[in-house]
């Protein structure tokens, strides 16, 4: 008999029997040979003659297959987001020209000393995302000096926490945000900058940042991933000079789960591989690799793409010597159900 330890997870539990119970006949697509070239990568070249596997089991339960809800155009909430990152207009649709968002709505405020810039603030009918622009990309430069002018950059620490604050104008908190497994948060910081040569100082070569972006993936269920294709089922926010705020955005599927895919173990996992099965984006593989790790992980497509279905992949890490050098390797194999 199952004990559960908290009341949650036992609705938790339950709602998704009902769930899968309640779409227990319906149809569940397999992805199509361009699902997988976009999601997971290329067919493997050749078998792998050597797969040693010393990697963890994989995982065997949670193995759901999502249906992406198409998320309902609240006008009010962008008029309220708007307001919130400083964009002033009206609630518009968005022009037929903009073909990789539309249809959508957006409220556009433009700049009033350069035609060709301008503030908006959108929703994407096509993927449900949301996005930001502040019409800013901070490549401010002394022609008098020849030094860069941007300054004030916020560091790590500090645009994580601006970040942080701006959930609750998105409508979702840290609950819906991916965790590591000893509980943190999982984000990722990267910072965009220039090269120059500074004159002034016998003419090194210098990097000054123009912007730092704070990223997290949407929480799918615990013990999975997501795999962000294009900034797919992430939120990505950027900052520049005095901690303004650049460009915003979140790429967050609603799903609902519909089906079970069937668990592999690691020997069949080990023999697809030297079967020539899998996938992988390298266009290189050696034919003798060790295996590892091995986690589940949910394929998200970028925001121009129009995605039906979640699918279950699990992802295999592997290395491999060659010439003294050990490399990384990753190769996704597709689940069945």
């Amino acid at each position: 008999m199952t004990k559960w330890r908290t009341t949650r997870e036992f609705c938790v539990a339950m709602m998704l029997a009902c769930a899968l119970h309640a779409s227990a006949g319906e149809h569940i697509p397999a992805p199509t040979e361009t699902d997988l070239e976009d999601l997971v990568g290329e067919s493997l070249p050749y078998p792998i003659k050597s797969a040693k596997w010393v990697a963890n089991e994989p995982p065997k339960t949670n193995l759901f297959v999502y249906a992406i809800q198409p998320k309902s155009f609240r006008p009010e909430f962008l008029k309220l987001l708007a307001e919130s990152l400083g964009v002033q207009g009206n609630v518009q649709q968005m022009p037929a020209s903009m073909i990789l968002d539309a249809p959508g709505y957006w409220i556009r405020e433009p700049n009033g000393t350069n035609k060709s810039s301008w503030k908006s603030v959108a929703f994407s009918q096509r993927s449900g995302s949301i996005t930001f622009t502040s019409g800013e990309d901070n490549h401010k430069w002394d022609l008098k000096t020849h030094k860069p002018l941007a300054h004030g950059v916020p560091d790590e620490k500090e645009a994580l926490q601006r970040t942080l604050a701006l959930l609750p104008v998105l409508g979702i908190t840290t609950n819906d945000l991916e965790h590591m497994p000893d509980g943190k948060l999982k984000y990722a910081s990267d910072t965009e900058g220039t090269w120059y040569n500074d004159r002034y100082d016998n003419w090194t070569r210098k990097r000054y940042i123009r912007q730092i972006n704070i990223q997290f993936w949407q929480k799918i269920q615990d013990g999975a991933s997501v795999l962000s294709i294009g900034g797919g089922g992430m939120l990505r926010v950027g900052y520049i000079s005095e901690g303004r705020l650049a460009e915003l955005e979140m790429t967050f599927r609603q799903v609902r789960p519909v089906g079970s895919a069937s668990p592999k173990t690691s020997k069949e996992l080990a023999k697809m591989l030297q079967s020539g099965k899998g996938r992988t984006f390298r266009q290189y593989i050696p034919e003798s690799l060790t295996i590892t790790n091995c986690t589940l992980v949910y394929p998200e497509a970028n925001s121009y793409t129009k995605q039906d279905f979640l699918w279950p992949f699990y992802a295999l890490d592997a290395v491999a010597v060659e010439e003294g050098e050990t490399n990384g390797f990753r190769i996704y194999e597709p689940l069945s159900w």
